[in-house]
This record gives C-alpha cells, sequence and structure tokens, in this order.
C-alpha cells in the first residue's frame, strides 16, 4: 500500500494527486511540494528547455502528435519524481507532453473569474489588470509559455508555427 501512495494512481485515464504528481496537479500545490523552481513547474522547464533545444525547426510541432505510449511512460517517469531523457529525433512526444501538462491543469493557466473577465473586459488597461491579479504561479506560468511561443512563431518559416497557429493550439490549453 505504501508504494502506492506515493505513485500516481490512474483512474479513468485521470491521475489523482499525489505527493509526487506533477500531471492534474494545481500549480500552488507543486510549489508546496517542492516541484517548482524559480516560480515554474520543474516538469515543464524541463520539456521547454528541450524542445527550445531540439525543436524549433521541426516541421508539424506541436500540430502532430508524439508517440502516445512514450506520452504516457513519460508521464508516469514524471509523476514518479523521474526527470525523464527525451529523444531529439522525437521531438513531437516531449511537445504532446507540454499541452498535456497545460491542458489538464486544474481550472486552466487563467482560472475563473480571470478568464471571463479578460474575456469580457476592456483591452489594454483592464487586461493588464486582471493578468496582475493572477496568482503568482499561474502568472510566472503563463509569462514563460508566452516567452517559449514567441520563439516558436520566431522559428514559424520552418515548423510553420505562426502565432495564429499557437493561438489555436495553445488557446484551449491556457483558458480552458
Amino acid at each position: 500500500m505504501g508504494a502506492v501512495s506515493v505513485l500516481s494512481v490512474c483512474v479513468s485515464m485521470r491521475y489523482v494527486e499525489t505527493p509526487r504528481a506533477v500531471f492534474g496537479v494545481p500549480l500552488i500545490s507543486l510549489r508546496k511540494s517542492g516541484q517548482m523552481r524559480q516560480g515554474l513547474p520543474l516538469v515543464l522547464t524541463h520539456i521547454v528547455e528541450f524542445v527550445e533545444k531540439h525543436g524549433l525547426g521541426k516541421n508539424g510541432l506541436f500540430r502532430a502528435s508524439g508517440s502516445v505510449k512514450r506520452c504516457r511512460e513519460l508521464r508516469i517517469s514524471f509523476d514518479q519524481g523521474g526527470f525523464p531523457e527525451f529523444d531529439s529525433g522525437a521531438i513531437l512526444t516531449p511537445a504532446s507532453l507540454l499541452k498535456v501538462f497545460l491542458r489538464e491543469l486544474p481550472g486552466g493557466l487563467i482560472p475563473e473569474p480571470h478568464r471571463t473577465q479578460l474575456l469580457n473586459g476592456e483591452l489594454n488597461q483592464a487586461v493588464r489588470t486582471i493578468l496582475n491579479s493572477l496568482p503568482e504561479e499561474h502568472f510566472n506560468v503563463l509569462c514563460y509559455l508566452m516567452f517559449f511561443l514567441s520563439r516558436v512563431a520566431a522559428e514559424s518559416h520552418l515548423n510553420l508555427m505562426t502565432s495564429g497557429n499557437l493561438s489555436i493550439v495553445f488557446g484551449p490549453s491556457i483558458f480552458q
């Protein structure tokens, strides 16, 4: 029973929160369990740094899916406290894993009521006010993600991921 309490338990393809789990876990819980450094989830920085180093020029990045089986293995490894090695020849798998991590954040990266305020509010100053009112963990991840996605878009001549294409892929994960 002790080993089961440390591992993430799969229930209907969803993972329940355990002391080590990183997928499907609120950002505040990741911070409290020591799974964040400099305000960012370790899993997020591990994946982004790898994709940035090996995949920015990959055609189909974030549009095509990686190996579902390998993605599941990597996820389990992260949820057990590991930092698995990625294969630079299979860059679509960690890219898919990044989307899974963001998609499964409870409440989304921009939680309610911030999401409603953003979608209904005036632009410019209202957006700035709403973004500044986000929980610190969410604001840090959003800034980091936007900076990374701007670097992906800068290579759109190679990867075909323009800012419009990236918004289609990541918008639902950010706004849930």
